[in-house]
């Protein structure tokens, strides 16, 4: 299977870049690392609620990205400590 795309959306990268370089880097790393997996589903989190079921959670360190999974793209949402 081919590696997800990985797109981050404007207000992702401003929270990205709030961060000290070296967690945005070790975020990045792990983002990276996610696209490339055959399943990244086993490294994410549902999110439960009254999201949209395709809202998934990875914990990276203190922060969690949100993101959304569609198209074969891993859309990066938000990213939050």
């Amino acid at each position: 299977m081919k590696p997800f795309d990985i797109v981050i959306i404007p207000p992702a990268e401003r929270d990205l870049a709030r961060l000290d370089p070296p967690s945005a880097q070790r975020i990045q790393k792990a983002l990276g690392d996610l696209a490339n997996e055959e399943n990244p589903n086993w490294f994410l989190k549902r999110l439960e609620g009254d999201h949209d079921p395709t809202f998934f959670s990875l914990r990276i360190g203190e922060y969690r990205a949100i993101l959304k999974i569609h198209n074969g793209r891993l859309i990066i949402v938000v990213v939050e400590v």
